[in-house]
């Protein structure tokens, strides 16, 4: 018996917990797997936190403006007392987090779209500073893998080696990002004596009913959880907290939900199904979802043999265009990776689901940016035996081998490369915002984000609509309650993260939103829980 249940071991999950925790109720935290962090655990840890306390330059009417443009129409997983309590949420929890211990620095990421109203290139995005892993003690040992920063230019990258060298010459082991924040909140949770399961995955909700009352009396009193292969009962006398869902790696449910063509292994990174068991769930319970067609989608590069790799910077770099069957480019390449993906869709929509997309890019581009996972320079041998990267002397003998009209892919190039000279893209405005140049890079002039495919080999790699994971899920409120069909909150039940859906619907306005809401919507379950009969 406890007072709360949090099921899953997100950040959001945690910070849950610890709001809890310093509300005076008792928390289990059961984690379904033998590691901690759920799909956010070895991200980059960004957090999107506008209208911050101590911002001055920002406000809530600003970010608001901002967020309503970008977000667009209200809806149900959207709506204004969500966006609202969102983003009153972000402006305490930078102090919130500094309470516990865990330091923000300033990252130089910008809102997504610099033209739009109320956006700012910098201040709002933060990242968790470096930490060391021995203050969580064992704990440690259930970490993810520890992946490190992917710092893109060199003085970064020698910077960042030169730290890591110097920590581990110490023989102490530091991260930072997604890392850095898990750690920073389990160091919290041992100081706040939250109870910590993990290989604690929950099988059924307990739901009691009053005798003789209808059935809009139902309760989550609790969770049957495995544990060493035995099924526990916990009841929970305040809350059952869901923290840990998506449908990424459900075919099925892909093919019903989301836009098509649609495949789990274009998921980058950890395809998560547990979200499956919540939607069979809300079947049986009569709760609403929310945004079951929304992902967090990004552009990635794949073959059939090979990881999708995420393609955002290797797509707004120079010497690089997309292209589809026809030879020529259709979208922005530098923009926002949703933007880029609903053109792959309206690609397919128009062309049919057979119909692919290409990068095509030059020795240029080969010899001074990554791709992907692959360093610059010639591509391994087993790369191009996979068929994730082919390659070709000359253009049409790439569109021969890609299957694209050469003619096409031939014109795209010769105009490409005048657009370059000229410094603008004037058929989609490639580089034309700062946001967009400094994903490009800086060397290049007059535009960081153009330059001509002309120099032999030439190469090609297939662009798919991948995914950081999906978006819908169980509807919230404001304060992270589950809603059920006819509009009013099951009791005892609550959502945020992965198994709520999200706040941004369709959009994705800036670096961290999902991370942020996470957090800020467990802190609000918390927040309603502690009033709770």
């Amino acid at each position: 018996m406890t007072d709360v249940v949090i099921v899953g071991s997100s950040p959001g999950a945690l910070a849950a917990a610890i709001a809890c925790r310093q509300a005076g109720l008792e928390v289990l935290v059961t984690e379904p797997t033998g590691q901690f962090g759920g799909r956010t655990g070895g991200g980059d840890g960004q957090l999107w936190l506008p209208a911050r306390e101590g911002a001055s330059e920002d406000d809530y009417a600003t970010a608001r403006d901002y967020f309503d443009r970008v977000v667009g129409d209200f809806e149900p997983c959207s709506s204004a007392p969500r966006r609202h309590g969102f983003l009153t949420g972000t402006r305490t929890l930078a102090d919130w987090l500094g309470g516990l211990g865990i330091a923000l620095e300033l990252d130089p990421a910008s809102d997504y779209y610099s033209a739009v109203p109320g956006a700012l290139s910098s201040g709002r995005v933060l990242r968790p500073a470096a930490v060391e892993t021995s203050i969580i003690g064992r704990l440690a040992e259930f970490l993810p893998a520890d992946s490190g920063l992917d710092p893109e230019g060199l003085l970064d990258k020698l910077e960042h080696g030169a730290r890591r060298l110097g920590k581990l010459a110490l023989g102490r082991h530091w991260v930072d990002g997604g890392l850095g924040l898990l750690v920073g909140l389990l160091a919290a949770c041992q100081r706040f004596q939250v109870n910590l399961w993990w290989q604690g995955p929950v099988r059924e909700l307990i739901v009691t009913t009053q005798p003789d009352r209808p059935a809009d009396t139902r309760r989550i009193a609790g969770v049957i959880v495995e544990r060493a292969g035995r099924l526990v009962r916990v009841f929970a006398g305040r809350a059952v907290v869901l923290a840990d869902g998506g449908f990424e790696a459900d075919p099925g449910l892909r093919r019903e939900f989301l836009p098509r063509p649609s495949r789990p292994d274009w998921t980058i990174g950890n395809p998560s199904d547990r979200g499956v068991l919540q939607l069979a769930w809300a079947s049986q319970l009569g709760l609403q979802l929310g945004g079951m067609g929304y992902a967090w989608w990004r552009p990635g590069l794949w073959a059939s043999d090979v990881a999708v790799q995420d393609a955002g910077r290797a797509l707004a770099l120079p010497h690089g265009f997309v292209v589809d069957s026809t030879g020529r480019r259709f979208t922005d390449e530098a923009g926002v990776g949703v933007d880029v993906c609903r053109a792959l869709y309206s690609r397919y929509n128009d062309l049919g689901p057979q119909s692919q997309a290409w990068l095509v890019i030059d020795s240029e581009h080969r010899k001074r940016y990554r791709l992907g996972s692959v360093e610059p320079g010639r591509p391994p041998k087993s790369f191009e035996q996979s068929g994730f990267i082919i390659s070709a002397q000359t253009l049409p003998e790439l569109a021969w081998k890609i299957k694209i009209d050469a003619g096409g892919l031939q014109a795209t190039a010769e105009r490409f490369a005048q657009q370059a000279d000229d410094g603008r893209d004037t058929d989609f405005e490639r580089g034309s915002s700062e946001t967009q140049r400094a994903r490009g890079d800086r060397k290049v002039r007059p535009n960081p984000c153009l330059g001509a495919v002309a120099k032999p080999p030439f190469y090609a790699v297939r662009v798919v609509p991948a995914d950081l994971g999906t978006k819908g899920g169980l509807l919230t409120d404001e304060h992270s309650r589950v809603l059920r069909e006819d509009g009013t909150a099951m009791a005892g039940l609550w959502a945020i993260g992965s198994s709520a859906a999200s706040v941004s619907g369709p959009a994705d306005p800036a670096p961290g939103v999902g991370l942020a809401e996470a957090v800020v919507f467990g802190r609000a379950a918390a927040a309603a829980i502690a009033t709770s009969e």
